[in-house]
C-alpha cells in the first residue's frame, strides 16, 4: 500500500510540471535481439497478458511486430480494445496481395493508412489476466499464418494466412508495443486516456530453439510522465496512463449512470440516467482530479460561475483546468475540490447537483477501476 501511495504522490507532483496537449496519447515499446548465429526463423511465438483492462470503450492496441528476411516488408499481430465495438485479434502484413481466412469468424481485408497490405482479423472477447500466445509460422510457398491460443482456457483459433515475399521471419527488428490509437483525435490528451498494463513475453523462435532477449525499451514522445516499462526475466510489463482510471461508467443510486444529456457537447447537463454503455457515459477519473469523457476534451463541471453554492447544477463542459472541474474521492463520495460540496443525484433524467456532503445513497458513486 505504501508503494502505491508514494507513486500517486509522485505522479501528482509530475502533473504540475507536465502540460497535456490535444492529440497526446501514451505508448510504450520493447525491442528484442537474438543470438547473432540465428539468421532466420520459420516460426516465432509471442505472448501477451493484459494485466489491467482499460475498459470496453478504450482504444488500445497491444501488438507484436516483426520483419521478414530478404524484404523491406514485415507485419504485426496482436489484440485490441476497440472503442466500444467488438474486441479484435489482428494479423497484418505490409505490401501483401493475397490472404485467406482461418477459423470460423475470421476475415481478411485490405488495409491502408500507415502503409498498405492484407490483414486477417477476428472478433474475440479476450479476458484480463489470460495469456494469449501468438504462433506465427510459415506454412510453405511463402504463406505465413497466425494461430492464437488462450493459455488459460487452452482454446485456440487461427486468424488466417497471408502470402508474403519471403520464406522466413527475421530475428532482427522485433518489437512489442502498446498503442493508444486515439492519437489521431485532436481531442485526446494524457488525462482522458485510460490506464492499461500488459505483460509481453520474450519471443521464442523455431519451436523453442531460439530465445530473444530485450535490447532496449522506449516510450512514446507524448505523455512520458505517465508511462513506464518494467523488465523482468520473462519479458516486460508496459504500463500507460498511470494515475488515471480505466474508462467506464460512474454508477450511482438506482444503478444509474452519470450521463452527458443529449450527447458529448459543451454545456449540456450531467444527469443520472439508465446505463447504456455509450460514449456519453464513458469516463476516466484522471490523475489531475478531473472526470473526462471518452475521446473528448470534456470534463464534469460545476455550472454558474464559482459553483460554491449548494444546489448548483453540474454540467459537461470543455476542460479548462479550473478547480471547479476537479473532484476528490472521499469514500464513495465525489467532493468538488473548489466548493467541498458533493456530487448528488435526484430522479432519473434530472440534472446532477452539488450539495452538502452527507451519508446518503444519492451521494454514493462507483467509479471505473484504478489498478495502478
Amino acid at each position: 500500500m505504501s508503494k502505491t501511495l508514494s507513486l500517486c504522490s509522485l505522479l501528482l507532483l509530475l502533473m504540475l510540471s507536465v502540460t497535456a496537449h490535444a492529440g497526446d496519447t501514451p505508448g510504450t515499446y520493447t525491442n528484442y535481439q537474438f543470438d547473432p548465429a540465428v539468421t532466420a526463423l520459420n516460426s516465432v511465438d509471442f505472448g501477451i497478458t493484459v494485466k489491467a483492462d482499460p475498459g470496453y470503450r478504450a482504444n488500445v492496441f497491444w501488438s507484436n511486430q516483426f520483419s521478414l528476411v530478404g524484404t523491406r516488408s514485415g507485419g504485426y499481430t496482436g489484440m485490441q480494445s476497440n472503442g466500444g465495438s467488438d474486441r479484435m485479434f489482428l494479423f497484418s502484413i505490409w505490401d501483401a496481395t493475397e490472404a485467406r481466412p482461418g477459423s470460423k469468424g475470421s476475415a481478411c481485408v485490405n488495409f491502408g493508412g500507415e502503409g498498405v497490405g492484407k490483414s486477417c482479423r477476428m472478433a474475440h472477447e479476450w479476458q484480463q489476466g489470460h495469456t494469449y500466445r501468438f504462433h506465427v509460422a510459415y506454412e510453405g510457398d511463402q504463406w505465413l499464418g497466425v494461430t492464437v491460443t488462450d493459455l488459460t482456457t487452452h482454446g485456440s483459433f487461427k486468424l488466417g494466412s497471408i502470402r508474403t515475399a519471403s520464406n522466413s521471419i527475421s530475428p532482427a527488428g522485433m518489437v512489442n508495443w502498446t498503442e493508444y490509437f486515439e492519437w489521431s483525435s485532436a481531442d485526446s490528451d494524457c488525462f482522458n486516456q485510460p490506464y492499461a498494463s500488459a505483460e509481453f513475453d520474450l519471443p521464442v523462435g523455431n519451436a523453442g530453439s531460439a530465445l530473444a532477449s530485450i535490447s532496449k525499451t522506449s516510450l512514446s514522445k507524448t505523455c512520458t510522465a505517465y508511462s513506464e516499462i518494467n523488465k523482468n526475466p520473462a519479458g516486460s510489463l508496459q504500463r500507460n496512463a498511470i494515475g488515471n482510471s480505466s474508462r467506464g461508467a460512474i454508477v450511482g443510486e438506482g444503478d444509474r449512470c452519470v450521463d452527458a444529456q443529449g450527447g458529448e457537447k459543451n454545456g449540456v447537463p450531467a444527469i443520472s440516467y439508465n446505463c447504456s454503455g455509450g460514449a456519453n457515459q464513458a469516463w476516466v477519473f484522471a490523475v489531475d482530479h478531473t472526470l473526462r469523457l471518452q475521446d473528448n476534451n470534456l470534463c464534469l463541471d460545476v455550472a454558474s460561475g464559482s459553483g460554491t453554492t449548494a444546489g448548483t447544477p453540474v454540467i459537461v463542459d470543455s476542460c479548462s483546468g479550473n478547480r471547479q472541474q476537479q473532484w476528490s474521492r472521499v469514500g464513495t463520495q465525489l467532493s468538488n475540490d473548489m466548493s467541498g460540496l458533493c456530487l448528488t443525484s435526484s430522479a432519473a433524467g434530472e440534472p446532477l447537483t452539488t450539495e452538502k456532503c452527507k451519508v446518503a445513497a444519492n451521494q454514493s458513486w462507483r467509479l471505473p477501476p484504478s489498478q495502478y
